[in-house]
């Protein structure tokens, strides 16, 4: 197999970072629906009734994570960037800031203090490799680190609908609230434990990938309970005088 090129190992780490609005919009969209389902199985008795509440809470957690996601990441983006503008008009007054604290770097991460001094010394005749490199050594910034608003919140909203459908699916297919309820948390225990194993355990190549998918695993069956057992003490509050 070709060992990848530099710019498409830096395309493939850009991807990699739109795993967390996934994993999360996921997440959040199979626990929140299967509470709510499980809260309502033990309020309410009418199976119409569950799914129809259910789906209303869908549509609005996709729409509210969604604009969350890319109001977030475009207020970061646009507050990162505000910031790196102000530190280059201060670098550009005083360059031996930026030098400085770049030569403490590379020092740090094992150049001897001559071959540092060289590297910096090189890079300081061109403002923009010196800026550039200052940004990823000494603030930790790189291209990765400016997410997509439009994408991150499209991610984010699809992610959450996927995630809320799984334990959602069960309650339109089967004619009981009980079985509905009893197949929702089975198929939210298992593609939650799915997606730990999966991105946490195998892809992050993690010793023991199980623990992982069990840790998904141990939230949504605890979130399941709580949320069934809420339902269960309001019961009462819905009961007709």
């Amino acid at each position: 197999m070709p060992t990848p090129k530099p710019e498409e190992k830096r395309r493939l780490f850009e991807r990699l970072a739109s795993l967390r609005e996934i994993v999360f919009g996921i997440q959040d969209g199979v626990l929140t629906t299967a509470g709510v389902l499980a809260g309502l199985s033990g309020a309410v008795g009418q199976r119409q009734q569950v799914i129809l509440a259910a789906l209303a809470s869908t549509a609005a957690g996709a729409l509210s994570m969604g604009a969350g996601a890319y109001l977030g990441t475009r207020a970061e983006t646009e507050v990162i960037r505000t910031e790196l503008r102000r530190t280059r008009e201060e670098a550009r007054a005083e360059p031996y800031i930026i030098q400085e604290s770049l030569l403490h770097e590379l020092n740090q991460e094992g150049l001897d203090r001559d071959a540092a001094y060289r590297v910096v010394k090189l890079l300081s005749s061109s403002p923009e490799a010196l800026h550039a490199t200052a940004e990823e050594k000494i603030y930790g910034l790189s291209n990765a680190s400016f997410g997509n608003p439009l994408a991150d919140g499209l991610l984010m909203g699809v992610a959450f609908l996927v995630g809320a459908l799984v334990p959602l699916l069960p309650f339109v297919f089967l004619s009981t609230v009980r079985n509905g309820l009893i197949a929702g948390i089975a198929t939210t225990a298992i593609v939650l434990f799915a997606v730990g194993y999966v991105v946490e355990g195998r892809l992050a190549e993690r010793r023991y990938p199980t623990l992982s998918g069990l840790r998904f695993l141990t939230i949504a069956v605890g979130a399941a309970v709580i949320g069934y057992l809420v339902g269960k003490a309001i019961s009462p509050l819905g009961a007709a005088p």
